[in-house]
């Protein structure tokens, strides 16, 4: 009697759990306001996001969201001049508008401040794939692992709004030298200065979740 109590317990404990979970498909698309740390007078290049997502509601206050992501991103700089303070040589450095395009998924993780009230925020983790740039020299590093945050709000028909801010971990340097200098003929250097190069984008988003 006792095992059959118990067993009639786990079952309705069980169908509870899964009557509150609910599985959306949707797509997001957006802005992007991207740049790479560490470069001197570097301005932040607009680009488009879009991704795919199956979102999964597992509680009144949380649901995981895995998406398949793409992103347009780089930076734009401006024409300058620099003295070099070693031997007093002045060096003009040309303008730059560089734009790369990445694939990548994301797991996003949503915690909503009320089951009645749209307004959630938002982290997880990403990994992305440098599919091509328009970088006459050195490329981008191929793969990129970033970190996000942010904040939304959710309409009850599924319409949402998102920003959300997206830090690369990678230095985006492929084969680069910084901080080089000649000597005897030959370029030498260090691969890092102590100042990673990294992507760094805001994203600002529009959403929609399709009733299943």
């Amino acid at each position: 009697m006792k095992k059959l109590i118990l067993f009639f317990a786990i079952v309705m404990v069980t169908t509870a759990t899964f009557a509150q979970v609910k599985v959306r498909p949707g797509f997001r698309a957006g802005l992007n306001a991207s740049k790479i740390t560490h470069i001197e007078n570097v301005n932040r290049k607009v680009g488009i996001n879009a991704s795919m997502f199956v979102n999964v509601h597992l509680s009144r206050f949380y649901e995981l969201q895995p998406e398949l992501t793409y992103s347009n991103q780089g930076w734009t700089r401006d024409r300058f001049s620099y003295i070099d303070p070693y031997n007093d040589v002045t060096y003009n450095v040309n303008s730059e508008d560089v734009s790369s395009h990445y694939i990548g998924i994301a797991l996003t993780n949503k915690f909503f401040v009320h089951p009645k009230i749209g307004l959630h925020v938002l982290l997880g983790p990403g990994m992305e794939f440098n599919v091509s740039d328009n970088l006459p020299y050195d490329s981008l590093t191929p793969i990129d692992l970033t970190l996000f945050g942010g904040i939304g709000y959710e309409f009850p028909f599924g319409l949402g709004l998102e920003a959300r801010y997206k830090q690369g971990l990678i230095d985006v340097r492929d084969g680069y030298y910084d901080d080089y200098y000649y000597d005897n003929g030959y370029y030498e250097g260090s691969y890092y200065n102590g100042k990673n190069k990294l992507n760094s984008v805001f994203q600002f988003s529009v959403y929609y979740k399709f009733a299943w």
